[in-house]
């Protein structure tokens, strides 16, 4: 039930991620603009999850998801009937107070039904809905831009948020022992899960400045068909996924994780070098080892490393890294285009210098994960 609301409302939020740029482009805003209102949405999940934090230990975890996920479905309608990039950017913040809350809810509801020896595994397959959504969502998204438009497309995207929210509602919860409602630091965040929160960052920043300006750098060199690209890219999360879980349940998710980060370095290397179509489904192959297999494995360390009673506040801290690097990452990369167009004469070559540079956050990360796996050597 929760891998069908999942899905539902990851159609909905990749169908946003993926057509948003268009339209805020289309609205007659710059690189660094597109880039600041797909990513203000992090922002204000930043904000409210300090405050939600305690909140998802506290309540009914199945309540506060519908709240959530109708917040989200109310955003999709004002980006329906939204007209200029004001209006677009303050929709984006309400959504971002909804998924700030709904995707740790979700995954912290999952993590109450598995077993804890194969947490690793289980969230892994648990993210194959959001996965399935992926293969779906874009191509969907970009088909009912170009025949219907943007606004019939995101009263589509409303009704897959009402129906996570059915099946949510058909949900039996899990009773455990409910901590009381409190603004402390233990209570809002897990220490515990701060490492993993940072690797998460270092991830989520390249990922979503690759998929906000992907389209719009297939536009520029001519590349037709570009949903292809996110096809290729979810239905091989597929495969590394629940792979990378079982490897991670055996060998430890430390190990497992520097593999994922030496294929994600690739498909950046790759993007750089891209002229095609057959490049992108390269880059898109590469890259489902990267963040895609990676992600579900650093949020199952961090659940693993807290008792129960308290995984809303860790999928709270892990979710807060990805926060920041889906806020920073287009910010950043929008500007870095900006310079780069200056400094180069070329706006192709801007954009492909760019994904260049977002190696750099990988190369920290790498950092961080090779201490862990010394440290648990030692």
């Amino acid at each position: 039930m929760l891998m069908m609301a999942n899905f539902f409302q990851s159609m909905g939020q990749f169908m946003a991620n993926t057509t948003l740029p268009l339209f805020v482009d289309s609205l007659g805003a710059s690189a660094s603009i597109v880039g600041a209102v797909v990513g203000s949405f992090a922002a204000a999940a930043i904000i409210i999850r300090p405050f939600a934090g305690p909140a998802f230990d506290s309540f009914s975890k199945k309540r506060l998801l519908l709240i959530a996920q109708g917040i989200i479905c109310v955003a999709m309608l004002l980006y329906s009937i939204a007209d200029s990039v004001v209006f677009v950017l303050c929709a984006r913040l309400l959504h971002g107070i909804g998924i700030g809350c709904a995707a740790p809810l979700s995954t912290a509801l999952a993590s109450e039904f598995l077993p804890e020896g194969k947490m690793a595994s289980g969230i892994s397959i648990y993210a194959l809905a959001q996965t399935l959504a992926q293969v779906i969502s874009p191509a969907v998204g970009l088909w009912l831009v170009d025949t219907v438009g943007f606004s019939v497309a995101y009263v589509f995207g409303s009704a897959c948020l009402l129906s996570a929210m059915i099946g949510v509602a058909f949900l039996k919860e899990v009773e455990r022992e409910r901590l009381p409602y409190q603004l402390r630091f233990n209570r809002m965040f897990a220490r515990e899960a701060l490492g993993k929160a940072l690797v998460l960052f270092l991830f989520a920043m390249p990922f979503n400045c690759m998929m906000v300006y992907i389209v719009l750098y297939g536009n520029l060199r001519g590349i037709a068909n570009i949903g292809l690209f996110f096809t290729v890219y979810a239905l091989c999360v597929f495969a590394t996924r629940p792979l990378f879980g079982k490897m991670a349940d055996r060998w430890g998710g430390e190990r497992i994780l520097l593999i994922g980060a030496a294929s994600y370095a690739l498909s950046f290397i790759a993007l750089f070098a891209a002229h095609d179509l057959v490049g992108l489904v390269v880059v898109a192959v590469l890259g489902s080892a990267g963040f895609g297999a990676c992600m579900p494995l650093l949020q199952s360390l961090a659940l693993s490393s807290v008792p129960p009673d308290r995984r809303g506040a860790a999928s709270n801290t892990v979710y807060i890294g990805l926060d920041l690097g889906m806020l920073i990452g287009p910010v950043i990369g929008g500007s870095v285009i900006e310079l780069l167009e200056g400094v180069s004469g070329s706006l192709v070559q801007a954009y492909a210098m760019t994904f260049l540079v977002m190696l750099v956050p990988l190369a920290l990360a790498v950092c961080v994960i090779v201490r862990w796996n010394f440290k648990k050597r030692r």
